[in-house]
């Protein structure tokens, strides 16, 4: 069976430590989050310029996208060798 909704579904993972404390300050002043971010796509479509030199100092630096290697520490470092077992 088809989706009845009319708009695709976007996906993005925000880390909790930047999604809390925003979702947190929206709805102490009676928002909602994705009326927020639907509000900041009206806003780059109609003035692109002012839209980003607004955000200019709260971009975020490249996410990796795709898995960590397997071998990847929790900072997607490689994970130091372990030694091998001794006999």
């Amino acid at each position: 069976m088809s989706s009845q909704h009319s708009a695709t579904t976007r996906n993005f993972r925000p880390d909790e430590d930047e999604y809390a404390p925003a979702r947190d300050e929206l709805g102490s002043r009676g928002r909602h989050m994705t009326d927020y971010l639907r509000a900041c796509l009206r806003w780059l479509k109609a003035d692109p310029d002012a839209a980003l030199a607004a955000l200019a100092p709260h971009w975020p630096p490249p996410r990796r996208y795709g898995r960590r290697p397997h071998n990847a520490g929790t900072d997607g470092k490689p994970a130091p060798a372990r030694p091998s077992p001794s006999n």
